[in-house]
């Protein structure tokens, strides 16, 4: 299927006429027909279409070239590059002694095919009829016919040239019904013959280009301004992202000086009490013991603030030791043994034999400990089930409760900061811990993934790997 894109005709009396063209020119003298074809050739060459021209009286081979020459500096560069063939008529439409119509027809479709191999946009072609004797002029008549329907499928166009001193009245009829429309150009005027039908046609390209190109215009217009209003708006939630991790990291710092004056303080009444007889935890007032437990909370939510601004600041340094798996995981449990009392939660452990790696302990423990202290909190009153379990070049630990379950779509966002599975005014926290832990999990070559369903448990898999070493961070 052939392009509807206009191209140039070089013909001013013409202007751009769609691929599939097949017109005709009238012309009196070797000038006139110089005027039209020149033009023509030179539009073509300089649009990257394929050109053969196919001479015959008054201008032959040699001739087309001079003429065309004047209007094509680069013309011997093109005739190198095969981009323009002009050739004798005896060449084309007389290869076998006379006039093959469907061999000359299926030459010009051959030279087209070609063409856009090469990468062209098609082929432009002229072929002078002044060579025709009256004898061969019906079966020519016939073959023109052909050539008018054929052309209309392919990127061609075609420009037929008559003398008119050579043509009856009839075989100009015969002429101007075979082509699109027709050109003259006598004594430096033009005059062009065209149907209606193609009037319409190229108006009617004409407006869909306009239209086209108008459309563009404002989609391009549109679609700059989407984008600079995508910029602003990324620089703004940057800046106002800079001025959050701003403001954290200067709180977390300024509440850490009165938080661990508070903690020495505790430890100070807390060492006056143990001084009396009987279990410390005996003598504790319920008031001091629920201020132990409110000023633990202050800490680790300052603590989650701290590791925040570090990791987004991208000042995390591991120190990776010598680490065994399994003792880590048991230790973690039996620091954590009051919270899980007071959840009413059940601890069971599932390890086969240790399982040794190069990780930071302090910061394993840290991804440890948080995922137990959410199975604990969303699982309060039911049984936590760990297992360590050791696979090839990696260890997986698991971490499953019985809780309330996470939403297929919170678990596509849990690992985010400041995102929460609930919202927070049921469990607290500020929706940083799962966030810290897959960056610390990932600093020391691991991955973190969640398995849940609504009101089902939740599954939290921390993969490790545990053969060779860490990455470097």
């Amino acid at each position: 299927m052939r392009s509807l894109t206009l191209v140039p005709s070089g013909i001013p009396a013409v202007g751009d006429i769609p691929w599939g063209s097949h017109f005709c020119n009238f012309y009196a003298t070797a000038q006139d027909l110089a005027d039209s074809l020149v033009p023509f050739f030179k539009a073509g060459l300089e649009h990257n279409e394929k050109c053969l021209w196919v001479t015959s009286e008054p201008f032959h081979v040699e001739d087309a070239k001079a003429a065309l020459r004047t209007a094509v500096p680069r013309l011997e560069s093109y005739l190198q590059e095969g981009r323009i063939d002009i050739i004798d008529h005896r060449e084309w439409y007389l290869r076998s002694g006379e006039t093959q119509a469907d061999e000359v027809l299926q030459g010009w479709v051959d030279r087209k095919e070609q063409a856009l191999a090469r990468g062209l946009s098609g082929l432009r072609l002229t072929g002078n009829t002044a060579w025709l004797e009256a004898k061969d002029w019906k079966n020519f008549t016939q073959y023109e016919t052909q050539v008018n329907q054929a052309f209309r499928q392919h990127e061609i166009l075609a420009l037929c040239s008559y003398c008119l001193h050579r043509c009856e009245p009839m075989g100009i009829l015969d002429v101007v019904r075979n082509h699109q429309f027709a050109v003259a150009r006598r004594e430096g005027e033009w005059e062009v013959l065209e149907s209606a039908s193609l009037k319409l046609a190229k108006e009617e390209l004409r407006r869909l280009n306009e239209e086209l190109e108008h459309r563009v215009v404002e989609r391009t217009a549109a679609l700059e301004a989407a984008l600079q209003e995508r910029q602003r708006a990324e620089q703004e939630a940057l800046a106002a992202v800079r001025v959050r991790e701003e403001f954290l990291s200067m709180a977390s710092h300024e509440l850490k000086t009165p938080l661990t004056s508070l903690s020495l303080q505790l430890e100070l009444v807390k060492a006056g009490l143990a001084g009396a007889e009987g279990p410390l935890a005996q003598k504790m007032p319920p008031k001091l013991q629920t201020m132990e437990r409110q000023l633990s909370r202050l800490n680790a939510l300052n603590d989650s603030l701290l590791d925040v601004t570090t990791l987004s600041g991208g000042q995390l340094r591991l120190e990776p030791r010598h680490v065994e798996l399994v003792a880590l995981v048991r230790d973690a449990v039996e620091r954590l043994e009051p919270d899980f009392s007071r959840a009413g939660c059940e601890v069971r452990l599932e390890a086969e034999a240790e399982v040794w790696g190069w990780w930071d302990p302090l910061r394993l423990d840290q991804v440890v400990v948080n995922l137990l202290t959410n199975a604990s909190k969303y699982g309060r009153g039911k049984p936590i089930h760990l297992q360590v379990q050791r696979r090839s070049g990696s260890v997986a630990l698991r971490v499953k409760d019985q809780g309330i379950g996470i939403t297929a779509e919170a678990q596509t966002r849990l690992f985010r900061k400041f995102e929460r599975a609930v919202p927070s005014q049921h469990y607290g926290g500020l929706g940083l811990g799962l966030y810290i832990s897959r960056t610390l999990v990932e600093a020391m070559g691991g991955s973190i993934q969640v398995d849940s369903r609504l009101g089902e448990g939740a599954t939290f898999t921390v993969s490790l790997p545990c053969e060779s070493g860490l990455p470097q961070v």
